[in-house]
């Protein structure tokens, strides 16, 4: 019998939530913490013993026996942990990053997750342990987790704990385990996929899930920083990225029996092919699970990129952002965390009635809207005069009966400059018009 490899020295663990300690093997077990003492035996390959409910403090130790083996773990902090996944963006390193600010603060722990790939999914195991904000290793950790837990620590003054579980090029059905991606629905879902899917071994056979993701469940914690997609972008598969999404979310959540809050990045500019809008289709999709989803949240950085580059440096501002969205949401602080969000659109006498949601202070910056068109059934542009209105924009055209469509920033590389008194720029869209 052995632990699984996150449990060490310096780890932090949730707290005001059963603690889950695991690890592999048969026999029989003892895990002594905080003056309780659990006995278990294990019958099965994996085992799991839920120790009740903390609440945050520490330094702590805890002693596990396992088949009359004794380990003592120590520098053990209860407090907040949250997940970090996806895809390159979010692995993305802080020596990789032009905008270094190192702390020092032993409250604030890392882990990443050891498994790896090679492009043709071989497995590659690295070393493994939890360290502090202190220790020199932070150089090689996420710099969104990094920045995130400063970020977020800093305000609610508890330990805190980021568990980096990523892999770069990595597709959304790669995070999802294999029943749920082998139904006759998501494979229908799946007939064009991005070259990503045919290159990448490891995004085959639900490998990163299989690999790296069932080596943290169920370890528990606060919620999930997603910051996937750019692999998923396919023009013809881009359109089906929220129900995917979907699938992956509702398959973590059923493993850790959590109703995981889901904090989502929605992708920055690329200019990719300005031909081809699938970044777009991507950005509308990641909106559409932050509104139809429970529990799901996206952050708005558009602005917040380089259209050439696809992996954009300014990581602090997202890791900003992201814990804007965890003060908001779960710590009820009023703090705005994304851009103005199209909601609605109401038809007047002489034109169209937009209706956003994050809109305190709307307003556009310059002195004409841009980037924003209307367009009739033929794919024809319609003049037009805006105006904002009590947190609404306002379109006036001479016919409303003839426009179908209404875009704003809707390509690769956005342009448009509608945005709210927080000072973030408003999601992307393209609205097709009823009737």
């Amino acid at each position: 019998m052995h632990l699984a490899e996150i449990f060490c020295d310096h780890m932090v663990l949730q707290r005001d939530k059963d603690i889950c300690i695991f690890g592999y093997g048969k026999g029989e077990g003892i895990i002594e913490f905080l003056g309780e003492k659990h006995t278990f035996t294990s019958d099965d390959d994996k085992f799991c013993v839920y120790l009740p409910p903390k609440t945050a403090g520490g330094p702590y130790e805890m002693q596990v026996t396992l088949n009359g083996n004794t380990t003592v773990l120590t520098d053990i902090m209860i407090g907040d942990v949250y997940i970090a996944a996806g895809q390159s963006n979010i692995e993305f390193t802080l020596a990789q990053t032009q905008e270094i600010d190192y702390y020092n603060n032993a409250n604030i722990r890392f882990f990443t997750e050891p498994h790896n790939a090679d492009e043709q999914g071989n497995l590659i195991h690295n070393q493994a342990d939890w360290f502090s904000c202190v220790d020199d290793k932070v150089n090689q950790f996420s710099a969104i987790g990094y920045y995130f837990a400063n970020e977020l620590q800093s305000v609610i003054n508890v330990p805190i704990g980021i568990i980096s579980c990523s892999k770069g090029a990595s597709r959304v059905d790669a995070w999802t385990a294999p029943e749920y991606v082998t139904t006759k629905e998501y494979q229908k879902m799946q007939e064009v996929r991005h070259n990503d899917y045919h290159y990448y071994k490891f995004n085959h056979d639900s490998w990163t899930y299989k690999n790296k993701l069932t080596n943290i469940i169920p370890f528990a914690n606060s919620g999930v920083l997603w910051y996937q997609g750019e692999s998923n972008r396919g023009n013809a598969e881009a359109v089906y990225y929220s129900k995917m999404l979907e699938v992956m979310i509702n398959n973590w959540r059923q493993e850790w029996n959590d109703n995981l809050p889901f904090y989502l990045v929605q992708l920055m500019p690329y200019n990719e092919d300005a031909n081809i809008a699938d970044w777009a289709k991507i950005r509308s999709q990641q909106e559409l699970a932050s509104k139809t989803l429970p529990n799901v949240y996206m952050v708005t950085l558009v602005d917040t990129g380089e259209e050439n580059e696809i992996h954009p440096q300014k990581k602090k501002t997202v890791a900003c952002e992201l814990a804007n969205a965890v003060k908001n949401i779960q710590f009820s602080l009023d703090i705005e965390y994304c851009g103005p969000i199209l909601e609605g659109y109401s038809i007047l006498e002489n034109g169209l009635e937009l209706h956003f949601s994050h809109a305190d202070g709307l307003c556009i910056k310059g002195k004409k809207l841009i980037d924003l068109h209307l367009f009739d059934k033929n794919n024809k542009s319609i003049t037009f005069n805006e105006r904002i209105k009590n947190k609404k924009l306002c379109l006036e055209c001479e016919n409303v009966r003839l426009v179908s469509k209404i875009t704003l920033g809707y390509s690769n590389a956005p342009k448009h400059n509608l945005y709210n008194g927080s000072g973030f720029l408003a999601s992307p869209f393209c609205l097709e018009k009823e009737g």
